[in-house]
């Protein structure tokens, strides 16, 4: 098994496209706060000061920092389509028929691809995330309030949050790449999977908000928010966003995320046990 990890991360590190993602991840992380930079000129020059005071409030280290997790935009959509690629390289090589004639059994070789997107993933969305939060640091503060120990322990748990969320990603992303024939089903498949589950998230948010204002159909609105914070993908509009977690909000960002990756790994597994290696 750790032969195998050391090969795939070896194949992963040598690949072009690995670069690639640390590119993007570099400029995605410095391109987000200079617009927000832009903007808040932009309204301090149109004398707006209510705008521009409710914008500087808004706008700060911690939310871009927990923003740029976000597997609907920017880097959050554009990694794992990259990261997939790579990963196919493998089948359509003949890599993973050579690993089983080595005598690795499939149930290592789809742990180790499992494990190698999900580090590969993780390590290139936390470059990603820190960078803009260093860059966010020069020009906003972390936010309004001075920074305690318990928002030390909420950046923490809230980082974990993020993790989990990246690992039902990967799964999500090893699954698709261990069962289909082609790198291009993948992607157009993960695409579809993470725009929809995206859409329908902040589609269900602004029902709630529409809802909650007419002051009826309180059933409705119960339901619209069950189904958005089972929504894995959806957890960027909780994660981050207060200054602790309760153990209803704990649940709902733990055990819809694990119960996917358990779900989807055991989907791939079995998929990856039946499939024919030409």
């Amino acid at each position: 098994m750790t032969g195998l990890l050391k090969a795939d991360f070896r194949r992963v590190f040598k690949d072009k496209l690995l670069l690639v993602m640390g590119i993007l991840a570099v400029v995605f992380a410095l391109i987000t706060p200079l617009l927000y930079i832009v903007l808040l000129s932009a309204t301090e020059m149109a004398n707006d000061e209510m705008v521009t005071g409710m914008l500087s409030g808004l706008i700060t280290g911690k939310g871009q920092f927990f923003g740029s997790f976000s597997m609907g935009n920017n880097l959050g959509l554009i990694a794992p389509v990259l990261l997939a690629i790579v990963l196919c390289k493998d089948f359509s090589y003949g890599t993973v028929r050579n690993k089983i004639i080595a005598g690795k059994s499939r149930s290592q070789i789809y742990l180790s691809l499992f494990i190698t997107c999900s580090a590969v993933l993780i390590g290139v969305m936390l470059l990603h995330a820190f960078i803009t939060l260093g860059v966010s640091l020069i020009f906003f503060d972390y936010q309004p309030t001075a920074f305690t120990v318990a928002d030390f322990w909420y950046f923490l748990a809230s980082l974990g949050f993020e993790i989990l969320v990246l690992l039902f990603v990967s799964s999500l992303l090893s699954w698709l790449c261990a069962s289909m024939k082609n790198v291009g089903l993948v992607i157009v498949l993960y695409v579809a999977i993470a725009m929809v589950l995206v859409m329908a998230g902040s589609i269900a948010q602004t029902l709630i908000s529409v809802i909650e204002m007419t002051g009826e159909h309180e059933s409705l609105v119960a339901l619209l928010q069950f189904a958005s914070r089972i929504n894995v993908l959806n957890s960027a509009a909780y994660i981050g966003t207060g200054t602790e977690y309760g153990l209803k909000d704990v649940l709902y960002l733990t055990i819809p995320a694990c119960l996917g990756i358990l779900g989807f790994a055991t989907l791939g597994l079995f998929k990856f046990n039946k499939k024919d290696l030409k």
